[in-house]
């Protein structure tokens, strides 16, 4: 039997939960819940699934007995959920992925199958290695960044928070990419890249009028409040 320190809970119901609750089972973790607000997307092999904290509200959500794994693939959304939830948060790490000693993984992150984080790289909190991702030595990578599958980042990058690294792309070294931005599937990046840009591309260019990544709700600016 699984003892109840070995349980985590999940938040997600869809095709990315199973791959996180896959890496979660080969770590010999449990799942003691799944939580998730959003019906029409769950995966038909999810059973009992209670309501998230948007369809139950904060103050009706059960208080959580053990860690809790963000499953949910939407950068902003993971931010939105951490600002909602009162949990603690576990790191669902898969056996294949190669994490050197030197490198600090923060709460909540999920590192996939074949992922590779070399020495001395630093990553943020609630964080999406995908699989096969390759990050190499001494690279910075911010809060509720999703670092897509076969990326290569080589030594001493930035990646800011928020940031989406599309699948395939590369970043050569000592490049540094805002916050809150979007680097297309594929792209080659040579430069530095801004906050809250698009680039796509080999060499990688920000496309003009494209936004980045959606922001938080509670990031956004509000209006100003103009009074007679």
């Amino acid at each position: 039997m699984t003892s109840e320190a070995e349980l985590f809970y999940v938040y997600g119901a869809g095709g990315h939960a199973r791959v996180v609750i896959d890496v979660l089972r080969s770590q010999g973790i449990g799942i003691k819940g799944i939580f998730d607000d959003r019906p029409a997307n769950r995966h038909p092999l999810h059973q009992h699934v209670q309501p998230g904290i948007r369809l139950t509200g904060q103050a009706n959500f059960p208080a959580l007995q053990a860690p809790i794994i963000l499953c949910v693939g939407g950068n902003a959304e993971r931010a939105e959920l951490v600002e909602m939830l009162t949990a603690r948060y576990g790191i669902a790490c898969h056996p294949s992925a190669l994490v050197a000693a030197s490198s600090t993984i923060g709460e909540g992150t999920v590192i996939l199958h074949g992922a590779i984080i070399q020495p001395h790289t630093i990553i943020g909190r609630h964080v999406l290695v995908n699989t096969a991702a390759s990050i190499d030595h001494d690279n910075r990578i911010g809060d509720f960044a999703h670092i897509s599958p076969h990326v290569t980042l080589c030594g001493h990058v930035e990646v800011g928070e928020g940031t989406h690294i599309g699948a395939g792309a590369i970043v050569i070294p000592k490049v540094k990419i805002g916050k809150w931005t979007t680097v297309g599937a594929g792209a080659v990046v040579l430069h530095d890249l801004g906050d809250h840009v698009t680039a796509v591309g080999n060499p990688a260019r920000v496309l003009p009028g494209r936004r980045g990544q959606t922001m938080p709700h509670f990031l956004l600016p509000r209006p100003i409040e103009v009074r007679p």
